[in-house]
């Protein structure tokens, strides 16, 4: 947190503004664009029913809608500290709010509407409406509660956080759901210890999560997409046609956050099929952040779509009359239970063929870009760092080098970084040396993808703060799109690495160099004194 620019926006015209915003206004941060969607996450509706006085557990027949915030500001009145508060909000997960009124013509009955309860349902229910609940907790008690606006956009509220040291506990699981729900609680404290620490109003911590800090975010996002790697199956109107109406009035700037799966990274693509009764292909986007798990949301695994292109409505007929798609699992189950799927290359290729069939100009559509690997078999695919770590960085580099685990190499070692911080280097070779004079000949820091400037910079500045801290004469950058040789002889300049494709590095005219310079018998023959890197032609 870096007083003197937050000290600057808050003098801004921007900051000045954003300070005297009414909260409520703040709820246009989340879901999709456009009034419903964030008026629904301020005060969604409940079911009223029809009840007997003194038996509402067996309401009757639904008969209307009444906001959820009227059950809710009598659920919490008259409390008097956050603890008091936070009590009531657990009690919602076993009792629940009711609300309960007479009615008019029918002296036995009553009108009722209940919020929560104890079913995993209910409880659910409570985890998806925290936005509203978390509305009327601010409203009640400033001090003591923050409004959760971050709807669709999980993912950056954990990046806010980790980025201003906001403390955040793992989630919960997906089967959870009362844990879900009482989330919001450990988050709320962790807001606050930030926002007491930098001695923030409550209304300075709203323009902080909901307008500065996204800003701040914005300057330094890669605006530009990795190469696609995958594609994905999104299922759009399951239980609702407010998805339709989003697809239809879509443009290239519209995003959305969409139910989606945990491993789907930015850059992939996204094919979005509209469910019955419209039963066919809608159009093809791109994944604009990395897939993440939102314990608040229904579907828990999300992404974030944008870069829309429509396409010709294929329904399952069309599909099935190509003879590569009729064979996929998928399409025979005509999508049944598939969103958020995978979908493989040679489907999406064939699906392109069919939309140009059809009549869609699929030039204008992203194709797959797949990396060359060695070694793997036909279709298959790498999914995320750590299949990067299993598949090519311990067989093809560590093992071919020459190490041996245990005796050469560790992976995830704590090292103390500074005062109360530690950090864990993804491999370290030669480690040796006590408590605060810990010692590695070359450090290895692995990522998922490193596809574009601003993710190889971030990665270097991170493995380059390891290989100083433990005094290397090597680091090692290593991703899908290959890996990155850096010595301590040249200071670790990113401008003097030596770079190599995973299927150049199959070649042994690449290997060499690579072995070289820090294979285990060179190092060894050096006495551990680094050398210079050797130009190549790699």
């Amino acid at each position: 947190m870096n007083r003197f620019v937050w000290e600057v926006y808050r003098e801004s015209p921007s900051g000045k503004k954003a300070l005297r915003r009414a909260f409520p206004r703040y709820a246009r941060f989340g879901r999709h664009p456009g009034i419903s969607g964030w008026q629904d996450q301020l005060n969604p509706v409940l079911a009223v029913y029809l009840a007997t006085p003194g038996d509402i557990e067996v309401p009757m027949d639904e008969c209307g809608w009444r906001p959820l915030r009227d059950p809710l500001q009598l659920w919490f009145q008259n409390l008097n500290d956050a603890p008091a508060y936070e009590q009531r909000y657990r009690e919602l997960l076993q009792d629940g709010a009711s609300y309960e009124w007479d009615h008019d013509q029918l002296p036995d009955k009553k009108y009722v509407v209940i919020f929560g309860g104890a079913s995993d349902e209910d409880a659910q229910t409570v985890a998806n409406s925290v936005g509203a609940t978390s509305t009327v907790l601010h409203w009640l008690a400033p001090d003591n509660f923050f409004p959760y606006y971050f709807e669709g956009r999980f993912a950056l509220f954990v990046n806010i956080c980790q980025t201003f040291g906001i403390d955040l506990p793992d989630i919960p699981g997906k089967l959870q759901k009362k844990e879900r729900a009482l989330y919001y609680l450990t988050v709320n404290r962790a807001v606050q210890e930030f926002r007491q620490r930098h001695q923030m109003s409550p209304q300075e911590l709203n323009a902080f999560l909901y307008d500065f800090a996204p800003r701040y975010l914005a300057v330094e996002q890669d605006k530009d997409l990795p190469q696609p790697q995958r594609v994905w199956f999104l299922m759009a109107g399951v239980a609702t046609t407010d998805d339709f109406d989003f697809l239809d009035n879509a443009d290239a700037s519209s995003e959305s956050h969409w139910r989606g799966h945990r491993d789907a990274r930015r850059g992939d693509v996204a094919v979005v099929w509209c469910a019955s009764p419209r039963a066919y292909m809608h159009s093809v986007w791109r994944i604009v952040e990395d897939g993440y798990d939102d314990p608040f949301a229904y579907w828990y695994s999300m992404v974030r779509i944008g870069h829309p292109i429509p396409v010709a409505h294929l329904k399952i007929k069309d599909l099935k009359a190509n003879p590569i798609l009729a064979e996929s699992t998928m399409v025979r189950a005509c999508f049944q239970g598939c969103a958020g799927r995978y979908f493989r290359p040679i489907d999406y290729a064939a699906m392109l063929e069919e939309m140009q069939r059809h009549g869609t100009d699929i030039s204008r559509l992203p194709r797959i870009h797949i990396t060359a690997l060695p070694d793997m078999p036909t279709g298959e695919v790498i999914l995320d760092e750590r299949q990067v770590e299993l598949q090519l960085i311990e067989p093809l580099l560590l093992n071919k080098l020459g190490y041996q685990e245990a005796s050469h190499w560790q992976r995830q070692v704590r090292v103390r970084m500074g005062r109360g911080e530690k950090v864990y280097p993804d491999y370290l070779i030669g480690y040796r040396g006590g408590k605060g004079e810990e010692r590695a000949e070359i450090v290895i820091e692995s990522k998922y993808r490193i596809a574009t400037q601003k993710e190889l910079f971030e990665t270097f500045l991170q493995g380059r703060s390891y290989a100083l801290r433990l005094q290397a004469s090597w680091l090692l950058l290593a991703a899908l799109e290959g890996v990155w040789l850096l010595s301590k002889t040249d200071d670790f300049k990113l401008e003097s690495a030596l770079e190599w494709s995973w299927e150049k590095l199959v070649q042994v005219e690449h290997f060499s160099v690579l072995e070289k310079a820090i294979g285990h018998e060179a190092l060894a023959q050096a006495e551990h004194k680094p050398t210079r890197l050797g130009r190549s032609k790699a």
